[in-house]
C-alpha cells in the first residue's frame, strides 16, 4: 500500500463501481440512479486517462488581450441588458434568463483563456460580483412581496420583535436559542429606518451575493488565481447559491457563516496556524450555532472531517516527493482540531438542549425522528418509480411524468450532476499521495460525508437532517476541488481532451443552474411544473384585507392550493388548509379562496390518498355558482358555501 498511488487506485474502484451501479436504471428512472454511475464511470475514465501522462503540458490556450477585453466590455454590456430586461419585463422572464446563461459562458470563457498578463482578479472579481447582484436583485425587486414560503414566518417573527421590543416573539419556537437572523433583520430596519423588507434586503440581501468570495479566496490558498476565480464563478452561478440569496431566511447567514468558517479552517490547516486564525474561526462557527441549526450540523460535519484527517496523518499515508502540479504552501503536519470540535459540540447539544420544539426540546424531536426514520428505512424507499425533484414548497407532482417534466427536473438537477462530476476529477486528484494534505483530506471528507445525506439517506426515505438545505453548501466543496480537477486535467491531457470537457461544461453549466427551478422560484422557467413562490400584488392584497374584513376568531378555516396556503397561514392572516381534491377536482369547502395562478401554473391539492396534485382547475370549479363570493380583486376569489 505505501506504494500504491491511491488516486489511481481510487479510480479504478470508481469505474468498477459505476459499472455496479448501472443496472439500477432498471430498478427506479429517478434521476440521480440514471445519470451518476454514468457521471462517475467518465470521470474516472478522464483521471485514468490524465494519470499516463507523467509531464506537464502547456495547460489551455489563451486569447489574444483585445479579445480578453472585448469580452469584458461584453460581460457588462449584458448586464446592463439584463437590469433593463428586469425592469421593463417586471419579473425575471426566460428572456432574462437565456442573457444570464449567456452572460455566465462568457464569464466563464473569459477567465479561462484570458492571457496571464490580462488576468486581474479585481477586475473579475468585479464582473463576477456585478454578475451575482443582478441576478438576486432582479427577483428581490421585481417581486411585490417576499420569494419562498419559510421567510413569512420569520418576518413575522421579526415583525413581533420589532413591536414588542424583545425577543419574547421566540420564547416557543426552535430559534429560542439561534435568534441571530432574526435580530440582524431587526437591527437593520431599526438602523436604517426602512421598512422590514428594505431592512432585510439591503442588509442580509446585499451580502449573500458576496458569498462566492469566500469561495476564491479559500480556493486561493490552494491553486493559482485563474482556478480560483473559475471555483468562485462556479458557486455563483449555482442555483442553490441563488435560491438563498433570495429566500432570504436563517439558512442564507448560517450558509454565510459556514463559508467564512470554512475559509479559516483552510487558513488554519494549510496556510498558517495563528491564534489569529482559530480565534475567527471559533468566533464564525458559534455564529453558526446561534443562527440554524442544520447549518451547525453542517460545519459540525465540515469540523469532524478535519479531525478524521488529523488522524490520518498519523498513519504515513502522506509522502514528501515533490510534484509540479502541488498547491501553494501546505505541509504535512497536522493541525490539532480536537479542542475546536469538542466545544462547538458541546456549545450544540446545550443550545439544542434549551431549544422548545414540537412540546419537547429540539433535541429529542431530532432523535426521534432519526429513530423512526432508521426504523422504517428500506432500500430505494424514498424514491418513486419516475423520480424527480419535488417542488420548494415539499409537494410532488402527479403521477407519471411527461416529457416537459422530465425537461424540468433535468435542467434543475444538470449543474449539480456537472459539479459532482468536476468534484469526481478533484478528489481523485487530490488522493495522489504528493499532493494529499490534512487540508485536501478535509475537503475530501466532508464531500463524502454531506454528499451521502444530499444523496444516499434519501434512496433509504431518511431524511430527518433535510438534505434539500445542505446542497448549498455542499457546493462551495464541490466548486473548490471541481477546480483542482480541472486543473489537473488540463495539465495532464492533450488539448483536445480538456478542450472538449471543458467547452461542454461551461456552454451547459451557466445556462441550466439559472434556469433551475431551484434558482428561479419567484418565476420558474417552467411554470407547468413547478409552484411560483412569489406572488402578485392582488394576491398579496387579497391575504391582507380578507384578514381583516373577517377576523378569524370567527371560526373555520380558509381552503386555498399549496403554496398559497402558506402565506395566509404564516403571516397569520388566516387559518388556512389545503383545497382537498377528489376525482382530480377541487371540492369547495366553507371558505374557499381561488386565484387565476391555480388555473394557470402548478398549483397543488391533495387527493383521497393525501398525495398532492398539480390540477389547473377552473374558477367556476372552485367557487362555483352556487356560493357566496364575498370578496374579489381581479385575481383572487374568496367564496363560501351557504351558512359559512
Amino acid at each position: 500500500m505505501q506504494r500504491a498511488e491511491l488516486d489511481v487506485l481510487a479510480a479504478a474502484v470508481g469505474l468498477a463501481l459505476a459499472l455496479a451501479l448501472f443496472p439500477l436504471r432498471f430498478l427506479s428512472s429517478q434521476i440521480f440512479i440514471v445519470t451518476l454511475p454514468v457521471i462517475l464511470g467518465v470521470a474516472c475514465l478522464l483521471y485514468l486517462a490524465a494519470a499516463r501522462g507523467t509531464g506537464t503540458t502547456n495547460g489551455l490556450p489563451t486569447v489574444t488581450p483585445w479579445v480578453s477585453r472585448l469580452l469584458s466590455a461584453g460581460v457588462f454590456l449584458g448586464l446592463a441588458v439584463m437590469v433593463a430586461l428586469a425592469v421593463l419585463q417586471g419579473k425575471r422572464t426566460i428572456l432574462f434568463m437565456d442573457v444570464g446563461g449567456v452572460i455566465g459562458v462568457i464569464l466563464l470563457l473569459q477567465i479561462l483563456l484570458s492571457p496571464d498578463e490580462e488576468l486581474r482578479p479585481a477586475v473579475y472579481l468585479a464582473q463576477l460580483l456585478a454578475y451575482s447582484f443582478v441576478v438576486r436583485f432582479a427577483a428581490l425587486y421585481t417581486a411585490p412581496g417576499y420569494i419562498g414560503i419559510d421567510i413569512w414566518s420569520h418576518t413575522t417573527f421579526v415583525e413581533s420583535i420589532l413591536q414588542t421590543g424583545s425577543l419574547s416573539a421566540l420564547n416557543d419556537i426552535k430559534y429560542y436559542a439561534s435568534p441571530l437572523f432574526h435580530l440582524l433583520a431587526a437591527a437593520a430596519t431599526n438602523l436604517l429606518d426602512l421598512s422590514l423588507r428594505n431592512g432585510l434586503y439591503l442588509s442580509l440581501g446585499v451580502v449573500m451575493p458576496l458569498a462566492p468570495l469566500f469561495v476564491y479566496g479559500t480556493t486561493r490558498l490552494l491553486i493559482p488565481v485563474r482556478w480560483s476565480l473559475a471555483a468562485g464563478a462556479l458557486y455563483a452561478m449555482g442555483d442553490q447559491v441563488i435560491r438563498w440569496g433570495i429566500h432570504l431566511i436563517p439558512t442564507s447567514l448560517g450558509l454565510l457563516f459556514f463559508l467564512a468558517c470554512l475559509y479559516c479552517l483552510v487558513r488554519i490547516t494549510h496556510a498558517s496556524e495563528r491564534w489569529r486564525d482559530f480565534g475567527l474561526l471559533v468566533l464564525f462557527s458559534s455564529a453558526v450555532i446561534l443562527t440554524h441549526q442544520i447549518s451547525s450540523f453542517i460545519m459540525l460535519v465540515l469540523l469532524f472531517s478535519g479531525l478524521l484527517a488529523q488522524v490520518l496523518l498519523r498513519f504515513n499515508f502522506f509522502s514528501a516527493e515533490p510534484n509540479p502540479l502541488s498547491f501553494i504552501g501546505g505541509g504535512s503536519n497536522p493541525v490539532n482540531l480536537g479542542g475546536l470540535v469538542v466545544f462547538n459540540l458541546g456549545l450544540i447539544v446545550f443550545t439544542w438542549s434549551l431549544t422548545p420544539y414540537k412540546g419537547e426540546t429540539f433535541l429529542e424531536t431530532v432523535l426521534n425522528y432519526l429513530y423512526i426514520n432508521l426504523f422504517n428505512a428500506g432500500f430505494l424507499s424514498g424514491v418513486s418509480g419516475s423520480g424527480g425533484s419535488t417542488g420548494a414548497s415539499g409537494t410532488a407532482g402527479s403521477a407519471g411524468q411527461t416529457f416537459l417534466s422530465q425537461v424540468s427536473t433535468y435542467v434543475t438537477e444538470a449543474g449539480f450532476l456537472l459539479l459532482i462530476f468536476a468534484a469526481v476529477l478533484g478528489c481523485l486528484t487530490v488522493l495522489k499521495r504528493s499532493r494529499a494534505t490534512q487540508t485536501t483530506y478535509t475537503i475530501l471528507g466532508a464531500i463524502v460525508a454531506m454528499l451521502f445525506v444530499v444523496l444516499g439517506l434519501p434512496l433509504f426515505g431518511i431524511e430527518s437532517f433535510v438534505p434539500g438545505r445542505w446542497i448549498a453548501f455542499l457546493y462551495a466543496l464541490l466548486a473548490i476541488v471541481g477546480a483542482l480537477g480541472f486543473r489537473h486535467l488540463a495539465n495532464r491531457t492533450s488539448l483536445k481532451i480538456v478542450g472538449v470537457v471543458l467547452l461542454l461544461f461551461v456552454l451547459v453549466y451557466p445556462n441550466v443552474m439559472i434556469m433551475s427551478n431551484d434558482g428561479a422560484m419567484d418565476n420558474p422557467a417552467f411554470p407547468d411544473q413547478h409552484e411560483r413562490l412569489s406572488y402578485t400584488e392582488q394576491e398579496l392584497a387579497a391575504v391582507e384585507t380578507f384578514g381583516t374584513v373577517r377576523p378569524t376568531g370567527r371560526g373555520g378555516e380558509i381552503y386555498t392550493d399549496l403554496p398559497y396556503g402558506t402565506v395566509w397561514e404564516r403571516t397569520n392572516a388566516y387559518p388556512a388548509e389545503p383545497l382537498p381534491a377528489e376525482g382530480g377536482r377541487p371540492v369547495p369547502q366553507g371558505i374557499t379562496a381561488h386565484r387565476e395562478y391555480q388555473s394557470e401554473g402548478a398549483s397543488y391539492f391533495p387527493n383521497e390518498q393525501d398525495v398532492t396534485q398539480n390540477l389547473n382547475p377552473t374558477k367556476t370549479e372552485v367557487c362555483p355558482p352556487t356560493t357566496n363570493h364575498v370578496y374579489a380583486n381581479g385575481e383572487v376569489t374568496v367564496c363560501t358555501l351557504p351558512g359559512s
